[in-house]
């Protein structure tokens, strides 16, 4: 049989009224800058044209949103060759422009061909002048694309980086839980047969360790309440089995117990107070858990 991969239906290419349609897509303030600069051009050109400002205004402001469009529908940003690809988008859309101006104006076939230098003229200068101004939006476009690229490439690292330590701490934990529990219920075996009451005691501070534990197994997040919950009983625990050289305190404000905290840290340096400041130390000490606001 053929794997599934094998059997899913290529991506459907898109229609040509989606491809054409794309080049209207832009915002009015790209628009509203397209028209002024346009303007700005035909005031240029009217200098030396007899003829009323609307001459000069209706060509340039056709040919200038022709070449914006083809352009759009063209994407040169999203090409391997992007001047290839805006340099032919732009000399199509100048042909285009100018029979739309011809057409737009009302010119005779004759007076084409009798003007043909003056319309040749317009030609070259509508490729270039919309060349020098869409290179500008191309640069623009091409930047703000490989900002975004950038961004959504450092969220990513953030996310893998995020992952790569809730990993290693489920890890650590998977690794510490076993030991600490084997231990536990060794311990409460032991003290079923010498001193009940304590193995009573015991268990319940097991059950409150476990109550506290397993939720946060799959959670990625949590708060230092809850992790004051685990390292509580945890440390009861720990001070059944030493004895009076373990002792502890907790000192945290009930307004900061629901305030974000990472998973498995605290717990994580509660351990390793037990292991290297408690346990070597033939007169044991004292752990203290505190915790305070320092203005936000």
């Amino acid at each position: 049989s053929r794997p599934m991969s094998d059997l899913a239906l290529p991506a459907a290419r898109p229609t040509l009224r989606a491809w054409l349609t794309r080049g209207l897509r832009a915002s009015w303030p790209t628009i509203a800058l397209i028209a002024a600069i346009n303007t700005g051009i035909a005031g240029v050109l009217w200098i030396e044209d007899p003829r009323p400002f609307w001459h000069p205004l209706l060509t340039v402001q056709i040919c200038g949103f022709m070449i914006a469009y083809c352009v759009n529908v063209a994407r040169p940003w999203e090409s391997g060759r992007p001047i290839r690809t805006l340099a032919a988008a732009v000399a199509i859309a100048s042909f285009i422009g100018i029979v739309l101006v011809i057409l737009a104006k009302g010119y005779s076939w004759e007076y084409v061909v009798a003007k043909h230098s003056t319309f040749l003229l317009s030609l070259v200068a509508a490729f270039v002048n919309g060349l020098a101004v869409s290179l500008i939006f191309h640069v623009r476009y091409a930047a703000a694309h490989a900002q975004a690229r950038l961004a959504r490439a450092e969220a990513e690292r953030h996310l893998l980086a995020k992952q790569a330590v809730e990993a290693e701490l489920k890890v650590m934990q998977a690794q510490i839980e076993p030991h600490f529990l084997f231990n536990t219920l060794a311990s409460v075996q032991f003290l079923t047969e010498t001193d009940p009451p304590a193995a009573h005691r015991l268990l319940g501070h097991l059950i409150a360790y476990l109550r506290a534990a397993l939720p946060q197994l799959r959670a990625a997040s949590t708060t230092l309440g809850k992790e004051l919950e685990l390292c509580e009983p945890y440390l009861s625990i720990l001070r059944t089995r030493i004895g009076a050289r373990l002792s502890f305190a907790i000192d945290v404000p009930d307004e900061l117990r629901s305030r974000p905290f990472p998973p498995n840290l605290l717990i994580s340096l509660v351990e390793n107070a037990v292991k290297h400041g408690i346990e070597p130390s033939a007169d044991g000490g004292t752990i203290t858990i505190g915790a305070h606001r320092e203005g936000d």
